[in-house]
């Protein structure tokens, strides 16, 4: 991926970057830590969080594929959807 390219998906990524209050995303602890809790407690708020704002994750951890209510997103499937047949 060239230099420019790489700018350019910096900043749109930045533009889907948002900050979840905690009354936000609290009244979905129960449903996050039932679904990952067991396998890692870290992240139950990264769940939590995605299901108060209706979010996808993206990470490259997988102890996110042992939970099924939030869509998860690896950083090769992030940086491959930016990706054009031209290479820009």
């Amino acid at each position: 991926m060239s230099p420019e390219r790489v700018t350019q998906f910096v900043d749109l990524l930045f533009q889907y970057i948002e900050v979840v209050p905690a009354d936000e995303f609290y009244p979905h602890i129960e449903e996050a830590e039932a679904a990952i809790g067991e396998t890692d407690p870290d992240d139950v708020l990264y769940v939590a969080c995605a299901l108060a704002k209706d979010a996808d994750i993206w990470s490259d951890d997988t102890d996110f594929d042992e939970q099924d209510i939030v869509e998860t997103h690896s950083t090769t499937d992030v940086i491959g959807s930016f990706d054009t047949p031209d290479g820009y």
